[in-house]
Protein backbone atom coordinates (compact mmCIF):
# COMPACT_ATOMS: atom_id res chain seq x y z
CA UNK A 1 0.00 0.00 0.00
CA UNK A 2 2.87 2.36 0.86
CA UNK A 3 4.43 1.61 -2.50
CA UNK A 4 1.22 2.50 -4.34
CA UNK A 5 0.89 5.77 -2.39
CA UNK A 6 4.47 6.70 -3.21
CA UNK A 7 3.91 5.91 -6.88
CA UNK A 8 0.77 8.08 -7.00
CA UNK A 9 2.62 10.92 -5.26
CA UNK A 10 5.49 10.72 -7.76
CA UNK A 11 3.05 10.79 -10.72
CA UNK A 12 1.16 13.76 -9.24
CA UNK A 13 4.40 15.71 -8.75
CA UNK A 14 5.52 14.88 -12.26
CA UNK A 15 2.22 16.06 -13.76
CA UNK A 16 2.29 19.26 -11.70
CA UNK A 17 5.86 19.95 -12.77
CA UNK A 18 4.99 19.41 -16.41
CA UNK A 19 1.97 21.70 -16.16
CA UNK A 20 3.96 24.46 -14.43
CA UNK A 21 6.81 24.16 -16.90
CA UNK A 22 4.42 24.59 -19.80
CA UNK A 23 3.07 27.91 -18.51
CA UNK A 24 4.89 31.20 -19.08
CA UNK A 25 5.03 33.66 -16.18
CA UNK A 26 7.52 36.21 -17.58
CA UNK A 27 8.66 37.15 -21.05
CA UNK A 28 7.98 39.20 -24.15
CA UNK A 29 5.07 39.16 -26.60
CA UNK A 30 5.52 40.76 -30.02
CA UNK A 31 2.26 42.11 -31.44
CA UNK A 32 1.39 43.19 -34.94
CA UNK A 33 -1.33 45.82 -35.11
CA UNK A 34 -3.35 46.04 -38.30
CA UNK A 35 -5.38 49.25 -38.76
CA UNK A 36 -7.84 49.71 -41.60
CA UNK A 37 -7.68 53.48 -42.10
CA UNK A 38 -10.64 53.41 -44.46
CA UNK A 39 -12.85 51.94 -41.72
CA UNK A 40 -11.38 54.23 -39.10
CA UNK A 41 -11.83 57.49 -41.02
CA UNK A 42 -14.50 56.51 -43.56
CA UNK A 43 -16.90 59.20 -42.39
CA UNK A 44 -14.31 61.99 -42.16
CA UNK A 45 -14.40 63.82 -45.49
CA UNK A 46 -11.21 65.77 -44.76
CA UNK A 47 -9.12 62.66 -44.06
CA UNK A 48 -10.61 60.33 -46.67
CA UNK A 49 -8.68 62.05 -49.44
CA UNK A 50 -5.36 61.02 -47.87
CA UNK A 51 -6.28 57.33 -47.81
CA UNK A 52 -5.55 55.27 -50.91
CA UNK A 53 -5.83 51.61 -51.79
CA UNK A 54 -2.07 51.30 -51.24
CA UNK A 55 -1.93 52.85 -47.73
CA UNK A 56 -5.33 52.01 -46.24
CA UNK A 57 -3.94 49.06 -44.22
CA UNK A 58 -1.32 50.21 -41.72
CA UNK A 59 0.87 47.63 -39.97
CA UNK A 60 2.75 48.45 -36.75
CA UNK A 61 4.75 46.38 -34.27
CA UNK A 62 4.48 46.60 -30.46
CA UNK A 63 6.28 44.75 -27.66
CA UNK A 64 4.71 43.68 -24.36
CA UNK A 65 7.18 42.75 -21.61
CA UNK A 66 5.85 41.17 -18.43
CA UNK A 67 6.48 39.30 -15.23
CA UNK A 68 3.96 37.94 -12.72
CA UNK A 69 2.88 41.40 -11.49
CA UNK A 70 4.03 44.01 -14.01
CA UNK A 71 3.82 44.73 -17.71
CA UNK A 72 4.95 47.35 -20.23
CA UNK A 73 3.56 47.84 -23.72
CA UNK A 74 5.33 50.02 -26.27
CA UNK A 75 5.53 50.78 -29.99
CA UNK A 76 8.66 49.53 -31.78
CA UNK A 77 10.27 52.24 -33.85
CA UNK A 78 10.61 51.45 -37.55
CA UNK A 79 13.59 52.49 -39.68
CA UNK A 80 11.19 53.11 -42.56
CA UNK A 81 8.95 55.28 -40.40
CA UNK A 82 6.73 57.56 -42.45
CA UNK A 83 6.92 61.26 -41.76
CA UNK A 84 4.35 64.01 -41.87
CA UNK A 85 0.60 63.69 -41.54
CA UNK A 86 0.34 59.92 -42.09
CA UNK A 87 2.45 59.28 -39.01
CA UNK A 88 -0.38 60.53 -36.79
CA UNK A 89 -3.17 58.51 -38.42
CA UNK A 90 -2.88 55.96 -35.61
CA UNK A 91 -2.47 56.30 -31.85
CA UNK A 92 0.69 54.74 -30.38
CA UNK A 93 0.01 54.56 -26.68
CA UNK A 94 2.58 53.34 -24.17
CA UNK A 95 1.20 51.57 -21.09
CA UNK A 96 2.56 50.19 -17.82
CA UNK A 97 0.73 48.13 -15.20
CA UNK A 98 1.44 46.86 -11.72
CA UNK A 99 -1.17 44.24 -10.82
CA UNK A 100 -0.02 43.92 -7.21
CA UNK A 101 -0.29 47.69 -6.58
CA UNK A 102 -3.33 48.21 -8.84
CA UNK A 103 -1.49 50.96 -10.74
CA UNK A 104 -1.77 51.93 -14.39
CA UNK A 105 0.27 54.45 -16.40
CA UNK A 106 -0.69 55.59 -19.88
CA UNK A 107 1.60 57.72 -22.02
CA UNK A 108 -0.19 59.37 -24.95
CA UNK A 109 1.51 61.13 -27.85
CA UNK A 110 -0.78 64.11 -28.37
CA UNK A 111 0.47 65.60 -31.65
CA UNK A 112 4.10 65.35 -30.62
CA UNK A 113 3.55 66.16 -26.92
CA UNK A 114 3.66 63.48 -24.22
CA UNK A 115 0.64 63.37 -21.92
CA UNK A 116 0.62 61.06 -18.87
CA UNK A 117 -2.30 59.35 -17.19
CA UNK A 118 -1.70 57.68 -13.83
CA UNK A 119 -4.66 55.84 -12.36
CA UNK A 120 -5.86 52.57 -10.89
CA UNK A 121 -6.23 49.65 -13.29
CA UNK A 122 -9.50 49.61 -15.21
CA UNK A 123 -12.03 47.00 -14.17
CA UNK A 124 -13.80 45.51 -17.20
CA UNK A 125 -16.76 43.14 -17.10
CA UNK A 126 -15.79 40.35 -19.48
CA UNK A 127 -18.09 37.76 -21.00
CA UNK A 128 -16.03 34.63 -21.68
CA UNK A 129 -17.45 32.55 -24.55
CA UNK A 130 -16.94 28.98 -25.73
CA UNK A 131 -15.45 30.20 -29.02
CA UNK A 132 -11.78 29.28 -29.51
CA UNK A 133 -9.05 29.94 -32.04
CA UNK A 134 -5.34 29.30 -32.30
CA UNK A 135 -2.93 32.22 -32.25
CA UNK A 136 0.54 30.96 -33.07
CA UNK A 137 0.94 27.78 -31.06
CA UNK A 138 -1.53 28.86 -28.34
CA UNK A 139 -5.18 27.86 -28.14
CA UNK A 140 -7.11 30.94 -27.07
CA UNK A 141 -10.64 31.52 -25.85
CA UNK A 142 -12.72 34.50 -26.95
CA UNK A 143 -14.03 37.07 -24.48
CA UNK A 144 -16.20 40.14 -25.08
CA UNK A 145 -16.16 43.49 -23.28
CA UNK A 146 -19.31 45.61 -23.78
CA UNK A 147 -17.72 49.02 -23.33
CA UNK A 148 -20.97 50.93 -23.84
CA UNK A 149 -24.27 50.63 -25.71
CA UNK A 150 -22.60 50.88 -29.11
CA UNK A 151 -19.06 49.55 -28.59
CA UNK A 152 -17.80 46.02 -28.07
CA UNK A 153 -14.18 44.87 -27.86
CA UNK A 154 -13.15 41.27 -28.58
CA UNK A 155 -10.19 39.56 -26.91
CA UNK A 156 -8.61 36.11 -27.23
CA UNK A 157 -6.66 34.93 -24.20
CA UNK A 158 -4.48 31.93 -23.37
CA UNK A 159 -4.14 30.36 -19.92
CA UNK A 160 -0.71 29.07 -20.99
CA UNK A 161 0.66 32.60 -20.53
CA UNK A 162 -0.24 33.16 -16.92
CA UNK A 163 -0.34 36.90 -16.05
CA UNK A 164 -3.57 38.81 -16.71
CA UNK A 165 -2.07 41.21 -19.27
CA UNK A 166 -2.63 42.39 -22.82
CA UNK A 167 -2.03 45.14 -25.39
CA UNK A 168 -3.14 48.69 -24.55
CA UNK A 169 -3.04 47.84 -20.83
CA UNK A 170 -5.89 45.32 -21.05
CA UNK A 171 -6.30 42.82 -18.20
CA UNK A 172 -8.93 40.99 -16.17
CA UNK A 173 -8.93 37.62 -17.94
CA UNK A 174 -7.45 34.32 -16.65
CA UNK A 175 -4.42 34.55 -18.91
CA UNK A 176 -2.64 36.85 -21.34
CA UNK A 177 -4.55 38.43 -24.21
CA UNK A 178 -2.89 37.39 -27.47
CA UNK A 179 -5.53 38.90 -29.75
CA UNK A 180 -7.54 42.13 -29.40
CA UNK A 181 -9.93 43.72 -31.89
CA UNK A 182 -12.62 46.31 -32.36
CA UNK A 183 -16.02 44.93 -33.31
CA UNK A 184 -15.77 46.02 -36.96
CA UNK A 185 -12.26 44.61 -37.33
CA UNK A 186 -10.89 48.07 -38.06
CA UNK A 187 -8.08 47.63 -35.51
CA UNK A 188 -6.66 44.20 -34.71
CA UNK A 189 -3.76 43.10 -32.53
CA UNK A 190 -2.36 39.59 -32.91
CA UNK A 191 0.64 38.09 -31.14
CA UNK A 192 3.34 37.13 -33.64
CA UNK A 193 5.78 35.75 -31.08
CA UNK A 194 5.74 34.75 -27.41
CA UNK A 195 9.14 34.42 -25.74
CA UNK A 196 9.71 33.09 -22.20
CA UNK A 197 12.47 35.23 -20.67
CA UNK A 198 13.38 37.60 -17.88
CA UNK A 199 12.49 41.16 -18.99
CA UNK A 200 15.51 43.48 -19.41
CA UNK A 201 16.38 45.60 -16.39
CA UNK A 202 14.24 48.72 -16.13
CA UNK A 203 11.82 47.90 -18.93
CA UNK A 204 8.93 47.37 -16.48
CA UNK A 205 9.61 50.53 -14.44
CA UNK A 206 7.28 53.50 -14.85
CA UNK A 207 8.31 56.15 -12.33
CA UNK A 208 7.98 59.18 -14.62
CA UNK A 209 8.92 61.70 -11.96
CA UNK A 210 6.31 64.21 -13.11
CA UNK A 211 3.77 66.28 -11.22
CA UNK A 212 1.59 67.02 -14.25
CA UNK A 213 0.00 63.63 -14.84
CA UNK A 214 -3.77 63.19 -14.98
CA UNK A 215 -6.28 60.60 -13.90
CA UNK A 216 -8.33 59.25 -16.80
CA UNK A 217 -11.32 61.34 -15.76
CA UNK A 218 -9.21 64.52 -15.42
CA UNK A 219 -7.75 64.09 -18.90
CA UNK A 220 -11.18 63.63 -20.45
CA UNK A 221 -12.41 66.83 -18.77
CA UNK A 222 -9.29 68.77 -19.83
CA UNK A 223 -9.49 67.69 -23.48
CA UNK A 224 -13.22 68.36 -23.59
CA UNK A 225 -12.59 71.87 -22.31
CA UNK A 226 -9.79 72.56 -24.81
CA UNK A 227 -11.04 70.82 -27.95
CA UNK A 228 -14.70 69.95 -27.38
CA UNK A 229 -15.97 72.75 -29.62
CA UNK A 230 -13.78 71.75 -32.56
CA UNK A 231 -15.50 69.87 -35.42
CA UNK A 232 -12.90 67.09 -35.17
CA UNK A 233 -13.13 66.89 -31.36
CA UNK A 234 -15.33 63.78 -31.18
CA UNK A 235 -13.03 61.86 -33.54
CA UNK A 236 -10.00 62.72 -31.41
CA UNK A 237 -11.76 61.61 -28.22
CA UNK A 238 -12.98 58.37 -29.78
CA UNK A 239 -9.50 57.54 -31.04
CA UNK A 240 -7.66 58.46 -27.87
CA UNK A 241 -10.02 56.64 -25.49
CA UNK A 242 -10.97 53.79 -27.80
CA UNK A 243 -9.60 51.14 -25.42
CA UNK A 244 -10.44 52.81 -22.09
Amino acid sequence: MVGIKNTVAVIAIALLSTFSYGQITSGKIVFERRTNLKKKFGEDERLKRFITKENQIKLEIFELYFDENRSSFKYVENEDEEEGFMKYMTQRNETYQNIEKDEFLLKIDLWGNDVYVKDSMQKRQWKVTESKRKIGSYMCRKAIWQKNDSTRIYAWFSVDVVPSIGPEGFNGLPGAILGLATEDGGIIYFAKEVIAMEPPAGVLDYDIGKEDDYTMKELRVELEKRFGNQPWGKRVFDDMFRWY
